[in-house]
């Protein structure tokens, strides 16, 4: 596979740093805090930040540990172009949970996982995201209850 070409590494870069500012500021972190939790001295956190050098797979791990993110999530946002992803997965950890689950059935399934095809996994988790698009409908029907908005429907 050949490396990514120059404009595909500088949008990559922009839009890693677009996320890695957006959870760090969500959480209400310092770049000196951040930087302490992944044991990097300031000025190597800040070019992490910024989306500068070789991107390292367990960089993205110890920034997650750090802002209690989903590397996963975040991982997705780049590829996805957008950090609000990795903003809308970062309390429930969406993406890591997916991941974990499919470790399991790989653990329980081992390579017999490689025979499954891709009409009944799309299938299951239609199924799986109807019911998590069900459990946000309900919270929005009780935040909205609380505010005292019945019909749901926001004021503004």
């Amino acid at each position: 596979m050949p490396p990514p070409s120059g404009k595909k590494t500088r949008d990559r870069d922009e839009v890693l740093s677009r996320v890695l500012k957006a959870i760090r500021h969500h959480r209400r972190m310092t770049v000196q805090q951040v930087a302490d939790l992944m044991d990097l001295n300031k000025r190597t956190y800040e070019r992490f930040e910024a989306g500068e050098g070789f991107l390292k797979v367990a960089r993205i791990f110890d920034f997650s540990r750090a802002t209690d993110s989903d590397p996963y999530a975040l991982w997705a946002s780049v590829k996805l172009g957008t950090p609000d992803f990795a903003l809308a997965c970062i309390d429930s950890k969406l993406v890591l949970l997916f991941v974990a689950h499919a470790r399991e059935l790989f653990l329980q399934e081992g390579s017999d996982l490689a025979s499954l095809q891709a009409a009944p996994i799309v299938e299951a988790l239609k199924v799986a995201f109807t019911m998590l698009s069900a459990e946000l409908d309900r919270n929005r029907a009780l935040a909205s209850q609380w505010l005292g908005r019945p019909d749901g429907k926001d004021e503004s």
